[in-house]
């Protein structure tokens, strides 16, 4: 495995070793690697975060049968009823779609509802694992400024609107940390959030209101296999998509392998995080522009390592038809 220290606001540290996932109705040990991430978020900026590392897997099994949005597992691991079903995920870490994830919204004793159809087949291997929350995430408020008042808002949490149509789409939610939990904007003042699901293929955008950097550390599994990431485009005009490398290490366009899912005159845009400012736009954003075989833009055009750890992008489809495509990404480091 190829570790390097990320420039400027990035320091990860990747760490090998034994995690035992269990729960009161399933034990199994796995070896899977774990590792450790910071990001440095800047005072009074917008810093554009992803989550490098998933939550470490709770169960590791192997599709016994599927039919749609039910997936059997083998063995008779013995689970309880709906054990899964709030606030997890299953994790294809094998077949013809490996790197995909569903939501779990119910199971039986050796069976998974899925939200959506994953067409796996017998033999296939699978994690569970819960999703990032903003209680877990930032637990306590870690690496945010707790902010003192409802109206005095020191860091603040913008949950992007990825499920929307069109370009520069306004936020979806916005959250802040306050009397020890999370509140949000427009909610009940005595509500609390911390439950609020944070999906592994996107990003968030943390806003420090004040002077002074916070510092967001990740912990948990290091994802080994491929990953598949949906991009959309529409037939109405230009898609963006809201997108999170879930990558431990740098890894440069081009091997990224983003091109092959893209159709000439899509864009890839990103922002420097080591500068500070609020409102990060499209103007001021670095550009790649993909021309059906090659990059241009940026310094280096493909061989620039776009992809940091804990860094969200933005991609900019061109009009085209309604379609959602799956980005097969690889690892750059060895399996």
């Amino acid at each position: 495995m190829r570790l390097t220290s990320c420039s400027r606001a990035l320091v990860p540290t990747i760490i090998f070793g034994l995690f035992i996932a269990s729960k009161s109705f399933a034990v199994q040990a796995v070896t899977n690697a774990v590792g450790v991430i910071q990001k440095t978020a800047l005072g009074e900026s917008d810093t554009i975060i992803s989550i490098p590392l998933k939550r470490p897997a709770v169960f590791n099994g192997v599709v016994d049968a599927y039919t749609p949005n039910l997936i059997t597992a083998a063995g008779s691991p013995g689970w309880s009823a709906d054990g899964w079903a709030d606030g997890y995920y299953v994790f294809i870490r094998s077949g013809a779609v490996e790197g995909t994830y569903t939501m779990i919204t119910g199971n039986g004793a050796d069976t998974l509802n899925t939200a959506d159809v994953v067409e796996v087949a017998q033999g296939d291997s699978f994690s569970i694992h819960s999703f990032w929350t903003l209680g877990t995430l930032f637990p306590g408020g870690d690496g945010l400024n707790a902010s003192p008042s409802h109206l005095q808002r020191d860091s603040e949490i913008f949950i992007p609107n990825s499920g929307g149509e069109g370009i520069n789409l306004a936020a979806e939610a916005t959250y802040y940390f306050y009397d020890s939990a999370f509140r949000q904007v427009g909610a009940a003042l005595d509500s609390t959030h911390d439950d609020t699901i944070l999906y592994p293929d996107t990003y968030v955008i943390l806003r420090n209101n004040i002077a002074g950097s916070t510092k967001v550390t990740f912990t948990g599994e290091v994802v080994m296999t491929d990953l598949s990431l949906p991009i959309m485009s529409t037939a109405t005009g230009p898609q963006d998509n809201v997108v999170g490398l879930q990558r431990p290490i740098e890894m440069t366009l081009d091997e990224s392998g983003l091109g092959a899912s893209l159709s000439a005159g899509d864009q890839l845009l990103v922002w420097d995080d080591s500068m500070p400012r609020q409102n990060r736009l499209a103007s001021n954003a670095i550009v790649y522009n993909w021309n059906g075989a090659a990059w241009s833009g940026g310094t280096n055009g493909g061989a620039d390592q776009v992809f940091t750890p804990g860094r969200g992008v933005l991609i900019r489809r061109v009009e085209g038809v309604l379609e959602e495509v799956d980005w097969s990404n690889s690892p750059n480091y060895a399996n």
